[in-house]
């Protein structure tokens, strides 16, 4: 009082207006819901001395104590609240988060229930109740009260996040990325749930996404050997392999006993021909118990490399009868000892763990929702329709395009032509599905892909292919041909004729048979393609890129060479003879000895292709004929069965 007497008149503080206050309450919760506490204290702070009884301060001013786990204040206000009124459901749902950071489930979970019987529409209580319910390992109750809390508010941030990661956890990836991708919207600093999304991403294989969320939890702080592993692996697999190994490394500062960690290294290492640094590398981790099976089939794998086959198998199969915490780790152990019982001839044998290890990867494909991605593409480039599309009228004929199912040769075939002194290999590069991403965008209409590419302009059109144009031409400065071999593109011809008229598209083809055991006993690494685990989904697959590829065939102007792998390695110099004639290359015999350039190779096929052609995989499947019924039952029903497999 005193203090206010000596003030001069014009310095005395006056109440603010309800309508500021009301402002101020706005701001707070914005910072609230942004992770921002000092800010939401510093607010409320300000509110509580011109209002000193409002509610919705005082129970923000309880979040900024839970959140700094001040649990005693927290409670002191809590109790406060509740006096004041008993029926004020967020007070319950505070003092049910209270005793849930306590670790107290029983009170948390009754408290989430009083908040929800005084305010049934109350996302924040039912997806609270839906937190304590998945901590007691009730799981089903669980998702019924995340989905809940989404019936009453769909974006709410927490419980997309929630639901997401349940889903995440039990395999369900495609939806489990819609949620996480949704709740991470509101929830931006949410650090668990963004490494869950980028494990979703990774594990179906959008490595380009998973990279980018693996790097936004480094940049957050979230710098453990879990992420700087996940990171390399996914770089790994997108065939930046030198970066995936700094990655590597990064972890192993971290934590240098990280096996998976050790595994990628060791992994880069014998791809890279350096066995004996590999096999250093690993040995000290050999004996340690509980150690991750990666480590022992990196061993293996260089043991295979430098002869010791019969060595490689007695040291996995044991490890193949070892129980885990993840079933999914064991995939590549039995990958590795299907390749060595196949190696000795013992067929059967080695199909069964091709069958186990295929068992063991969570599929995700649907040949329903596939035919209905086939038929869109089909539909929207009709070729009435595909007429009238924008060009871009450019006349380079740098870009070579490799398509075809996986394992058909499009490596191969990459190597033979990238041997050329005026060509250069890529590799597979995701710039065009980027882009094909990236148009919808930028016609800013939010039309999905492909139906945005009738709005798109011309310009635009122009200015996306330049950036592609750009891609190549910074990996190599003295070329006149540009291989890209990302197999999927076939998916996007249209859409690359519109940017290219006058590319040079090469398909590879190869026996359907042989393609699919190839794909079913390949071990991809993180992610492979979703259909390949299994032999009825390889078939229907199959029978859908055929469909496209014929649609292509028909519709499209440009010019497509349909290469058989049998003839490439049958008849090799007249084929390649053909391939660089169609591509506009004059010949030259180092594309006979391709297998002596030392370029890195990124995919499955890097050991094959640094060997002269070979026929040996020719009809390679009939070893494993008896076990192959989905497959052929599958391919005879899209009619893409082999003469010689008809019964």
């Amino acid at each position: 009082m005193a203090e206010e007497e000596l003030a001069p008149e014009g310095e005395k503080k006056e109440k603010r207006s309800s309508r500021s206050i009301l402002t101020d309450v706005q701001h707070a919760e914005r910072s609230l819901a942004e992770s921002r506490f000092g800010e939401v204290e510093v607010i409320c702070t300000r509110i509580l001395e011109d209002d000193p009884e409002n509610r919705r301060a005082r129970q923000m001013m309880v979040e900024v104590r839970l959140a700094r786990k001040d649990m005693d204040e927290a409670l002191r206000q809590i109790r406060e609240l509740m006096a004041e009124d008993p029926r004020d459901a967020r007070h319950h749902n505070l003092l049910g988060r209270y005793h849930n950071n306590l670790g107290f489930l029983d009170p948390a979970e009754e408290c989430f229930r009083d908040a929800i019987d005084l305010k049934l529409e109350y996302p924040d209580a039912w997806n609270n109740l839906g937190h304590v319910l998945r901590r007691r390992e009730m799981r089903t109750e669980a998702q019924a009260c995340f989905r809940k809390a989404l019936s009453y508010e769909r974006r709410h941030g927490l419980a997309n996040i929630n639901l997401g990661s349940m889903m995440f956890e039990e395999g369900h990836l495609l939806p489990a990325i819609k949620h996480l991708q949704l709740g991470l919207q509101r929830e931006m600093t949410h650090l668990p749930g963004q490494y869950n999304l980028a494990l979703a991403l990774h594990e179906l294989g959008r490595f380009d996404e998973a990279i980018a969320g693996y790097r936004r939890l480094l940049a957050a702080g979230q710098q453990d050997a879990d992420v700087y592993s996940n990171l390399g692996s996914a770089l790994q697999a997108a065939g930046d392999t030198e970066s995936a190994l700094t990655a590597f490394r990064c972890a192993l500062q971290k934590n240098p006993g990280h096996g998976p960690a050790v595994a990628g290294v060791a992994g880069i290492l014998e791809v890279n021909g350096h066995l004996a640094e590999a096999e250093q590398l690993l040995s000290p981790f050999l004996g340690q118990p509980g150690r991750p099976p990666a480590i022992d089939v990196a061993y293996a794998n260089v043991l295979k490399r430098t002869g010791r086959s019969a060595e490689a198998l007695l040291r996995l199969a044991p490890i193949a009868k070892q129980k885990v915490e993840e079933p999914a780790t064991m995939a590549p152990v039995h990958y590795v000892i299907g390749d060595l019982l196949d190696e000795r001839g013992d067929h059967d044998r080695a199909f069964a763990h091709y069958v186990r290890a295929n068992r063991l990867r969570r599929a995700q494909f649907s040949a329903e929702v596939r035919h209905e991605q086939i038929n869109r593409l089909m539909t929207f480039f009709a070729r009435d329709r595909f007429n009238i599309l924008p060009r871009t009228h450019r006349d380079t004929e740098s870009p070579v395009f490799i398509i075809g199912m996986p394992r058909s040769g499009t490596s191969l075939l990459e190597e033979i032509i990238a041997a050329h002194p005026e060509a250069y290999g890529c590799g597979e590069l995701r710039e065009v599905t980027t882009l094909a991403i990236r148009a919808s965008y930028e016609t800013r209409t939010h039309v999905p892909y492909p139906d945005c590419l009738e709005v798109i302009g011309d310009r635009k059109l122009y200015e996306l292919s330049g950036f592609y144009l750009t891609r190549l031409y910074g990996m190599n400065t003295s070329a006149i041909r540009f291989t890209d071999k990302m197999w999927q593109n076939y998916e996007h011809l249209g859409f690359i004729q519109m940017m290219f008229p006058k590319a040079h598209i090469i398909h590879c083809r190869r026996d359907p048979v042989d393609t699919g055991v190839s794909c079913f006993v390949q071990s991809f690494g993180t992610a492979g393609p979703p259909f390949s685990y299994d032999l009825a989904h390889i078939g229907e697959y199959y029978n859908e890129y055929m469909r496209l590829m014929d649609h292509w065939h028909r519709d499209l102007d440009v010019q497509i060479l349909d290469l058989n792998y049998e003839d490439v390695v049958q008849k090799p110099e007249e084929t390649i003879r053909g391939v660089l004639d169609f591509i506009g290359l004059d010949w030259h015999p180092a594309c006979l000895t391709f297998y002596e350039n030392k370029r890195q190779v990124r995919t499955a096929s890097h050991l094959q292709v640094r060997q002269p052609i070979y026929t040996k995989s020719v009809g390679n499947a009939r070893r494993f004929l008896p076990h192959l019924g989905p497959l052929l039952e599958a391919l005879d029903k899209g009619g893409n069965l082999p003469e010689q497999y008809a019964r």
